[in-house]
């Protein structure tokens, strides 16, 4: 008897801290799983999920992408300047 399955993770996943991901998930491109959560079915692309068990949230939206903390814009200029300093 086998029981482990393997995991698929998907591009650019944000997995917190402590999460217990199941055999054989599945978890989609994008998607962000919270801290502390056991992750016990497939995860869609493009969503945040958290909790026990985890369940989906909500949808990242073209908003989240530009905006963080109360509206305050992204400054993907300043990121890429860090990025390239610490390279240097």
């Amino acid at each position: 008897m086998q029981y482990n399955l393997p995991v698929h993770r998907g591009s650019t996943c944000w997995i917190g801290a402590s999460v217990s991901i199941l055999p054989g998930i599945s978890i989609g491109d994008g998607s962000v799983i919270g801290a502390g959560a056991v992750v016990t079915k497939d995860i869609p692309s493009g969503v945040v999920a958290a909790g026990n068990p985890c369940r989906v949230l909500r949808e990242i939206s073209k908003y989240d992408r530009q905006y963080y903390a109360k509206g305050r814009k992204i400054d993907w200029k300043e990121i890429e300047d860090e990025i390239a300093r610490h390279k240097a």
